[in-house]
């Protein structure tokens, strides 16, 4: 009887591996990111750089920690090059004088992709964009006059930032991403002292992926 359960346990075996090498019905999907699309929102701490003010340097807000609501989309043309957009709201205002007001702003760009055909994706890109900002009132010395708690007026600047960082896909739907940039921008308002929109800023969370054709080798088989 035990040789018997044995024979047929080896021939399930067999035949369980046997259906696993029978090729899918219908066309099959090889490794690959191309025509991809994956969407990002996370909370995305930033760290100030520098403040310039009459050729002196100084931290922005006292060197405080700001918060960013940071979505992102992306569209993967083929394995090596995606295009994205990504748009930052300020969560956390800095209610001292000359603190962070308003930073808002989106940027887009193109992102170059390291490996093929892996579900490890390191990535390397560039984006260009604009910024809104405006900082909390503050006092002004124009060398002739005084204004006390002058109101700041918002300003749009130009930005830029080379981004690195690397995405984890697991299954079809989900992955999980960590990344850095590096932004680049000055505030210019027409009144009151340039600022230096210089950050540090780190992204990490859980994204969405999305096929949108879905032909022959169009999406990753393990996604």
């Amino acid at each position: 009887m035990k040789k018997t359960s044995s024979i047929i346990a080896a021939l399930l075996l067999a035949f369980s591996l046997s259906a696993q090498d029978q090729p899918a019905d219908g066309p099959i999907v090889k490794s690959s990111l191309a025509q991809m699309l994956r969407l990002q929102a996370t909370i995305t701490p930033a760290w100030s750089m520098s403040l310039l003010t009459n050729d002196t340097t100084a931290t922005i807000s006292s060197g405080k920690t700001r918060v960013y609501l940071h979505g992102t989309s992306e569209y993967y043309w083929d394995e090596r090059v995606s295009m994205r957009g990504d748009i930052y709201f300020l969560l956390v205002k800095d209610g001292a004088p000359g603190g962070m007001k308003h930073n808002h702003g989106f940027q887009v760009g193109l992102s170059y992709h390291l490996l093929k055909k892996s579900n490890i994706d390191p990535f390397i890109g560039v984006r260009g964009g604009l910024n809104y900002t405006q900082v909390q009132p503050m006092n002004l010395n124009d060398g002739v006059l005084t204004f006390l708690n002058y109101n700041m007026p918002a300003h749009i600047d130009p930005t830029w930032a080379p981004v690195a960082g690397i995405n984890f896909y697991g299954q079809r739907v989900f992955h999980f991403f960590i990344e850095a940039a590096y932004m680049n921008g000055t505030y210019r308002p027409s009144v009151g002292p340039q600022m230096s929109l210089e950050e540090i800023r780190l992204s990490a969370g859980l994204g969405w992926n999305f096929s949108l054709y879905k032909p022959v080798e169009s999406v990753r088989q393990k996604i």
